[in-house]
């Protein structure tokens, strides 16, 4: 069963979300911000458990869906970053083997979601499809580290400014 806080914490980091998803769809499905949108589910992830998270993200994609429909960052959102989000939870050890088994997850997934956009997109040329699936490598192996730091960052401020210690 959800506590009353753990469910408060989820309804303001899925309005979090709903607004950088937001900027994403009005700034020409901006992947920065796509990336950003997936962090407060991470974080809920890290902080108030799976149950949580999945609560959390079930709202952000129903409010999503509604507002904005099939477009890009929306559809790269509920098929990569939120479900990555949720599923490093599951694997998050420290440790290079770890770290690998998340970067291939995180590749899987991210080759899943290329091949979505792909028949929404319809891209032909042979190379030009070599050249988007190793500029995802690269950004999906930067949003690893940005999340990996985000929630160092997180931790050290929740536990600076929680009310356990009062």
């Amino acid at each position: 069963m959800l506590k009353t806080r753990n469910i408060a914490y989820g309804a303001m980091y899925a309005a979090f979300s709903v607004i950088l998803l937001a900027i994403s769809v009005s700034l020409a499905d901006d992947p920065f911000t796509l990336m950003l949108a997936s962090l407060p589910i991470a974080f809920m992830v890290d902080q108030f458990g799976v149950k949580t998270a999945i609560v959390s993200y079930s709202t952000v994609l129903v409010l999503i869906f509604a507002f904005f429909g099939l477009r890009a960052s929306v559809i790269g959102f509920a098929l990569l970053f939120g479900p990555y989000a949720i599923l490093r939870g599951f694997i998050y050890k420290k440790g290079v083997l770890y770290m690998l088994i998340r970067w291939a997850l995180l590749t899987m997934l991210g080759i899943g979601a290329y091949e979505v956009m792909n028949l929404v997109v319809q891209v032909h040329e042979d190379y030009f499809k070599l050249a988007s699936i190793l500029l995802l490598l690269a950004s999906l192996f930067m949003y690893e580290r940005l999340v990996e730091y985000a929630m160092i960052w997180h931790r050290q401020f929740f536990r600076k400014f929680s009310s356990k210690g009062r």
